[in-house]
């Protein structure tokens, strides 16, 4: 039978109470680290090393990018299903660490020429030529993966109204299709201790993980890995 396992989400901001002395008793029971994005490299290796757990990680907006820049408005392609960067990076890839699936979707909308920046017809693009893999994986496995971790959320809920915190328009029907339990994000800063986190959309958990958020995963799932 599997346990439940739990996993430490980060996003955004070098939180305190992960960056500290402490950080082995305070988060003793975590299994995998997830980056959102927008994080130094330093910062995710203070985590993983002292953790002494595997972390997969995206890129944001702010991190620096891992294609050339002219990629980013137009559709093109830059051909493999999964390229990596930076520290423990995914793009455009699934990858299982200790038995937990993830979907790497990197950076934001685009709204400037900075790096890690997509038109909303880019991803959606991008995503489609994911489709068949994940198609398949859902049709064998009842979920295409257990988690898709994002830096940027669905368009419409929890981003904002501001040209550089609009969501991905993709992102809703592939929560739909993929049907993953959780859709992990970041990009959205939220200062208020009451604003709003987490939402249930079509039996996936979307969480903003900006600072830091625990999420555990049911020992009783179906094998998405």
């Amino acid at each position: 039978m599997k346990k439940p396992l739990h996993i430490l989400c980060v996003a955004d901001e070098v939180d305190l109470l992960v960056y500290s002395s402490q950080i082995c008793e305070r988060f003793s029971d975590i299994d995998l680290v997830l980056s959102a994005g927008d994080l130094p490299d330093e910062y995710l290796e203070y985590i993983a090393s002292m953790l002494n757990k595997p972390l997969i990680s995206v890129a944001g907006n702010h991190d620096k990018g891992d294609e050339p820049s002219d990629c980013c408005g137009g559709l093109r392609f830059s051909g493999g299903t999964e390229q990596r960067g930076g520290f423990g990076r995914l793009r455009f890839g699934i990858r299982e660490e200790n038995g937990v699936s993830v979907l790497g979707l990197p950076g934001s909308i685009r709204y400037n020429d900075g790096q890690n920046q997509y038109t909303d017809a880019w991803m959606t693009f991008r995503i489609i030529q994911m489709l068949p893999r994940l198609l398949l994986r859902r049709l064998f496995r009842g979920r295409s993966v257990d988690i898709i971790l994002a830096h940027c959320p669905p368009r419409g809920i929890h981003d904002g109204g501001d040209p550089a915190h609009v969501g991905f328009s993709a992102y809703r029907w592939l929560i739909r299709l993929a049907r993953p339990y959780y859709f992990i994000h970041g990009h959205v800063h939220l200062y208020d201790l009451q604003a709003l986190r987490e939402i249930e959309y079509f039996d996936t958990s979307v969480i903003n993980v900006y600072g830091h958020r625990v999420i555990t995963l049911p020992k009783e799932r179906n094998n998405g890995g």
